[in-house]
């Protein structure tokens, strides 16, 4: 009998044992899963990504305006704060989807600077009027691709086309050209995109007209040509201007 209970308290601990072994050898581990990284292209993050490079733009535009109210012996100072805006706008990191308007940003920063130094340097008229314009082109071209990533909706105006019927039957009808008109009493504001929030390019005066060539999606900006600066563009509210039809 004494040694029954021996062998039963034997075989006790062994079972013991072999539960301990097989719950320890049996225990799933964790493995961490790894986060995805967010797709700065997406519709969620892009208007943040688009801000940033937009921030620095608008910084340059200050500069701009306060290079072109400061006489020459004191511009040194300002270009060489628009050059610092440009470095930053040079190491900025932007998703792929943005390389092309990072770019537009960089090519305009250049002409602009560029030109202020050929000024300093005693540069003919036509160089900087060359200048002038060919950077007013780059930041035309950069308000379009603005435009575009952001899902901006711009209405090119129709293209004329010359008649080549020989017969009294009315040519096909194009779509109307509207203009906006200021209908007063006081100046009005144009924005560089929708938002009150954005950087004053220009002004309508009262009873001003210019041509609409666009509109945001929510149909509560229109995108005109800015008056006698051809080939610039601003935003103005539609509650503050009169649609009218474009005189020919």
């Amino acid at each position: 009998m004494k040694m029954f209970f021996s062998v039963l308290a034997a075989l006790l601990v062994v079972s013991v044992a072999s539960s301990c072994n097989a719950a320890s050898t049996t225990q799933p581990t964790e493995n961490p899963t790894a986060s995805a990284t967010p797709d700065s292209c997406s519709s969620r993050f892009l208007p943040a990504e688009v801000d940033k490079i937009h921030k620095l733009m608008r910084e340059f535009d200050d500069a701009s305006l306060l290079a072109s109210n400061t006489p020459r012996d004191q511009l040194p100072p300002v270009i060489s704060d628009m050059q610092r805006i440009r470095r930053s706008a040079e190491d900025q990191f932007v998703p792929p989807c943005l390389g092309t308007l990072k770019q537009l940003q960089l090519i305009h920063m250049n002409t602009v600077i560029d030109t202020l130094i050929a000024f300093l340097s005693g540069a003919d008229q036509t160089t900087l009027n060359q200048g002038t314009e060919i950077s007013s082109r780059q930041y035309n071209a950069y308000a379009l691709e603005y435009a575009r990533v952001l899902g901006l909706t711009v209405v090119a105006p129709p293209t004329p086309t010359p008649d080549m019927s020989v017969t009294e039957t009315p040519p096909p009808s194009t779509p109307e050209i509207l203009a906006a008109q200021n209908p007063g009493p006081q100046e009005l504001n144009m924005y560089f995109e929708p938002s009150v929030d954005s950087t004053i390019v220009a002004v309508l005066f009262v009873h001003e007209s210019a041509r609409v060539v666009g509109e945001s999606p929510d149909g509560q900006w229109i995108q005109v040509e800015i008056p006698n600066q051809a080939g610039q563009f601003a935003w103005v509210s539609v509650s503050s201007v009169e649609l009218l039809p474009l005189a020919p």
